[in-house]
C-alpha cells in the first residue's frame, strides 16, 4: 500500500523533485536525466516520484507550467513597482528578472527543440503552442501598462527577446553574463519606448 504523505510533505517532495529536475536539466538534459537521478537528488524513494508523476517527462512539463504559473503571479505585483518616470528601467528590470528565472530553474535547456520534443511526445504538440501563447500574452500586458500597444513592435520584441532566450545555451561562456543580458533587454526595451 502506497504511503500516504500530508499536504505540506507533498508540496516538500514536489519542491525537492523539481529543484532536482533543475539540477538534472542544467547537467544532462531531457534525454539523459534518468527518474533514478531524480529521486537520488531529491532523496526520495523510487516508487514517491511515481505517486507525483507518471514520467520524467511530467516533471519537466510541471516545472515548465510552474514557470509559468510563478511569473503569471508574480509579474502583476512587478507591475506595481513600476515607475513611469523610469520606464525603460522598470520594463527592463522585470524582462531580465524573467529571463533569469528561466534560466536558474534550468529550463533554458527546452530552447534545444529535440529536448522540448522529449516532453511534447507525451503531451502533444498544442502544449507548446499554449508555452508560446501564455509569454507572449505576458508581454503584451507588460507593455500595455506603460500604454505601448503597436502590434508591429511587440512582435519585434517579442522575435528579439526570443533571439536573446537562444543566448542562454551559451550563457556559461558569456562574461559578466547577468550585465550582458540586462545590457541587451534594456536595448529592446528603448526601441520600445523611444
Amino acid at each position: 500500500m502506497p504511503k500516504k504523505y500530508t499536504e505540506e510533505e507533498r508540496k516538500n517532495i514536489r519542491l525537492s523533485l523539481m529543484k532536482a529536475g533543475g539540477e538534472c536539466l542544467m547537467r544532462y538534459g531531457v534525454r539523459r536525466t534518468t527518474v533514478d537521478e531524480l529521486v537520488h537528488l531529491a532523496d526520495i524513494p523510487k516508487g514517491t516520484f511515481y505517486l507525483f508523476y507518471p514520467h520524467k517527462e511530467g516533471l519537466f512539463l510541471d516545472m515548465i507550467k510552474t514557470y509559468q504559473d510563478d511569473v503569471d503571479e508574480l509579474y502583476p505585483s512587478l507591475l506595481e513597482e513600476l515607475d513611469e518616470n523610469h520606464i525603460v528601467t522598470s520594463l527592463t528590470d522585470v524582462f531580465t528578472w524573467v529571463l533569469m528565472l528561466f534560466y536558474e530553474r534550468g529550463l533554458y535547456r527546452f530552447l534545444d527543440n529535440a529536448e522540448l520534443d522529449v516532453v511534447l511526445r507525451k503531451y502533444g504538440s498544442d502544449m507548446k503552442k499554449d508555452i508560446g501563447r501564455r509569454m507572449e500574452r505576458m508581454i503584451h500586458d507588460l507593455f500595455s501598462y506603460f500604454a505601448i500597444e503597436d502590434e508591429d513592435d511587440i512582435n519585434m520584441f517579442i522575435a528579439g527577446y526570443t533571439a536573446l532566450m537562444y543566448l542562454l545555451l551559451s550563457y556559461d561562456r558569456l562574461q559578466d553574463k547577468e550585465k550582458a543580458l540586462r545590457f541587451l533587454i534594456r536595448g529592446l526595451v528603448l526601441q520600445m519606448v523611444e
